[in-house]
């Protein structure tokens, strides 16, 4: 079996996603980049009955090269992010409460209003533009793709949030910000919100990724 450690660790955190209440029933899919491969959680199938084997692993033009089951039906969300991501190794596709209630609001985005959003997901968070049925899977992955830009997260129109990172511990720590963030965002009086500015928002980001943890103090 391929990738059976990374089978592993999705199984897991598709259960830990599913403690916090990111995942409901079914809805919820999870996956990982290795090399030119992407290993999927399998569509319509239960977290409680899920094993490593029923991961579904494609390649990047979407060919399945492992697995009996279906891929999850938000397949083309993640390849077409992987496509234009090379930055990217594992996203999260969640249904997460507040999230889901910035989706259907009228607005492009949920602005910058933390400094957690700068740094882990690089400012505000894109909305797509408009609904697309889940039942036009490529339609629906490149609406997202083309949305998303460098940012670690988007939120998909009536739909709900999408988070990327390098891993999936990083694509974790991008979705409870998301979720934080829109809580935060929902919870704000109506009037002037003081958003962070572009140059902080792009120092944090870059201190972030590439200096946090290693400078000196």
């Amino acid at each position: 079996m391929l990738y059976e450690p990374e089978r592993h660790r999705i199984l897991e955190m598709c259960h830990l996603l599913q403690a916090k209440e990111y995942f409901l029933g079914t809805w919820g899919n999870v996956s990982m980049r290795v090399g030119d491969h992407i290993i999927l959680t399998p569509s319509k199938l239960d977290y409680a009955v899920m094993r490593a084997e029923d991961m579904v692993v494609i390649d990047l033009d979407g060919n399945r090269i492992q697995g009996e089951q279906t891929a999850t039906s938000e397949k083309e969300v993640h390849r077409q992010i992987y496509l234009v991501r090379s930055d990217v190794g594992a996203i999260i596709h969640a249904h997460t409460k507040y999230a889901m209630a910035m989706s259907v609001i009228e607005h492009a985005e949920v602005p910058c209003v933390t400094e957690e959003m700068s740094q882990l997901l690089g400012g505000a968070i894109p909305v797509t533009q408009q609904y697309v049925p889940a039942e036009q899977h490529i339609e629906l992955g490149k609406a997202v793709a083309n949305c998303i830009g460098s940012s670690n997260g988007v939120i998909i129109r009536n739909h709900g949030p999408v988070a990327c990172g390098r891993s999936l511990e990083e694509a974790l720590l991008s979705i409870s910000v998301i979720e934080k963030s829109c809580e935060i965002y929902a919870a704000l009086p109506y009037g002037k919100i003081l958003t962070l500015p572009k140059t902080a928002i792009e120092s944090e980001h870059y201190r972030y990724f590439y200096k946090y943890g290693s400078e000196k103090t």
